[in-house]
């Protein structure tokens, strides 16, 4: 069965994303992601985004039409992070403004050295040990007004340190919120 996501807003608004049907494979709903970019805000003109667990990549292609100017998806399996490349064939998106990453997050972050003004974290719901692990190693790859972007399960509780919450939301099963270095 093929299932499509589609792009909220922007220079691909209503592009389909196509999504491959793997277990674990939990795209963002477009709710959940227009309720995001209002909170980022409308000019993401150059921001760099780092979408790690990027699946589907519907958060780095949505950040991307909406102004980023360049997105990193990380992926660890091959089938999707291939389907990842052929959608930005598809959008005719250049090196510079995308890169497709198949590698683990966790051993991939350690050796990253680029700062980040928007990161992604959506790991699959069942990885509960994962995210203080990625806190840890995206806090110094985040420039200082950075904002970090946390999908969960409802039904856990996340310890977001050295992140500060704010805002957050829930839709159906899925928390979502944003997280700082500081206080706005």
């Amino acid at each position: 069965m093929r299932q499509y996501v589609r792009i909220v807003a922007g220079r691909f608004k209503g592009r389909r994303l196509k999504v491959i049907d793997q277990k674990a494979l939990r795209p963002t709903s477009a709710r959940i992601r227009e309720t995001l970019f209002n909170w980022v805000g409308g000019d993401l003109t150059q921001m760099h985004v780092l979408d790690l667990f990027a699946g589907s990549g519907a958060l780095g292609f949505e950040a991307l039409s909406r102004g980023a100017s360049h997105v990193t998806f990380v992926e660890k399996q091959n089938r999707t992070a291939s389907q990842i490349k052929e959608t930005c064939r598809r959008l005719d998106l250049t090196g510079a403004e995308a890169q497709v990453v198949c590698r683990n997050c966790l051993s991939w972050i350690k050796q990253d050295t680029q700062l980040w003004d928007l990161v992604f974290v959506d790991p699959p719901f069942g990885t509960l040990d994962v995210y203080e692990k990625i806190f840890s190693s995206i806090q110094p790859r985040l420039r200082t007004d950075g904002l970090v972007y946390v999908e969960q399960s409802k039904r856990i509780t996340i310890n977001s340190q050295p992140f500060t919450l704010w805002k957050e939301a829930t839709v159906g099963e899925v928390r979502f919120s944003l997280l700082t270095l500081n206080d706005r």
